[in-house]
């Protein structure tokens, strides 16, 4: 039987976390990242090769399918670190449609695909957003045109078509690069015609998906959101104004202060989200959808305040804020508005509350 994360002690959570980011901290610096953005290395090709011969790929994956079995606390350690160094790559769209294959596919797609993906060997594409409207299928096959978050080598596709969701094999698809302003990931624009799909995944598909994104993109949020700020306290300290660094003027210190608590909600509130997760409890549709649209509020505004206290150079091309700030505007609007995610975490509190349930005691 594989080992799942809740089985795993704190101390071994500290090593796995401990390990990813010290390959992130020498293989994804600050140096690294520029020239990446710059268009002056393949990083995200190099770091994707580490990626699988690490395991990371296989954090989310069953041990009979290649992976380490680590559940969803690996995931969100995986997702919190790469978003520490702004890491590009197609790691949210690809781990998130593994981990919907593996909870809701047949065994033929479970080793079709899974064992491909642990392997670093495939990537995989979603939809950008879970809300637009689903490919058409019929006799003939799949078709329609979708925006989708992965890489424009992506496999295969994980998107909803007629009225179930359906895998769909890339090799002859139409697939154009769509350009967008967070240069650490891609959109691709994918376009089918009667593509035979490679299998139609069993009910709920939906849900788990949504689930593993919001909780990859509230884990991605938090992390980048502490590592921008921990890099402009540090320019604080060596920028000087009046013959003192910056840090030391009290107005400043409160707005550090401001982002710490802010930070302080963003790990308590992912944390809760990925403790209802792991559980199976009722509730995790409420939490998990509050926690991205809380984090990636949170990072835009931390990212925001942090360009600010860089001072004239803080939006400019060769300091980190305006990536952190980009990332942070595209996980904003990824997966599910914001406002539909509070909407669907509204109408599951009434429905609990009409149930006599409640959901508001917080786990210890």
């Amino acid at each position: 039987m594989a080992t799942t994360a809740t089985e795993m002690d704190l101390a071994t959570l500290d090593a796995l976390r401990e390990s990813v980011a010290a390959v992130l901290a020498e293989q994804c610096d600050s140096t690294a990242l520029h020239a990446f953005v710059d268009g002056k290395t393949a990083l995200d090709k190099v770091l994707w090769s580490q990626a699988a011969s690490l395991g990371w790929l296989g954090f989310g994956i069953p041990e009979e399918h290649g992976g380490l079995g680590l559940g969803l606390h690996g995931l969100s350690i995986l997702h919190t670190e790469l978003g520490r160094q702004a890491a590009p790559g197609p790691y949210i769209a690809t781990l998130c449609a593994a981990q919907t294959i593996a909870e809701h596919g047949d065994g033929d797609a479970r080793k079709a695909w899974l064992p491909r993906v642990a392997a670093g060997e495939i990537g995989a594409a979603i939809p950008a957003n879970l809300g637009t409207a689903a490919l058409t299928r019929s006799a003939a096959g799949i078709s329609g045109s979708l925006r989708c978050l992965g890489a424009p080598n992506a496999a295969f596709l994980l998107a909803p078509a007629g009225d179930a969701w359906a895998i769909v094999d890339l090799a002859d698809a139409e697939i154009t690069t769509a350009p967008v302003w967070d240069r650490t990931r891609e959109t691709i624009d994918i376009r089918l015609r009667d593509a035979k799909p490679a299998a139609i995944l069993g009910d709920g598909a939906g849900e788990t998906l949504l689930q593993a994104l919001t909780l990859a993109i509230s884990a991605d949020s938090a992390g980048a959101a502490r590592s921008v700020t921990e890099r402009t306290i540090a320019y604080m300290k060596t920028r000087e104004q009046f013959g003192q660094p910056i840090a030391g003027f009290q107005a400043l210190k409160h707005r550090a202060a401001d982002l710490a608590t802010r930070l302080a909600v963003m790990d308590e509130t992912v944390g809760h989200a990925l403790h209802r997760a792991v559980a199976g409890e009722p509730d995790a549709e409420i939490w998990t959808a509050l926690a991205k649209a809380e984090t990636t509020e949170h990072f835009v505004f931390i990212a925001t305040d942090c360009v600010q206290l860089h001072g004239g150079v803080g939006f400019t091309w060769d300091y980190d804020p305006q990536i952190f700030l980009k990332r942070a505007r595209l996980n904003e609007v990824l997966g599910v508005a914001n406002p539909a995610l509070r909407d669907r975490a509204a109408a599951a509190f009434a429905a609990a509350t009409r149930a006599g349930h409640s959901v508001l005691e917080l786990g210890l």
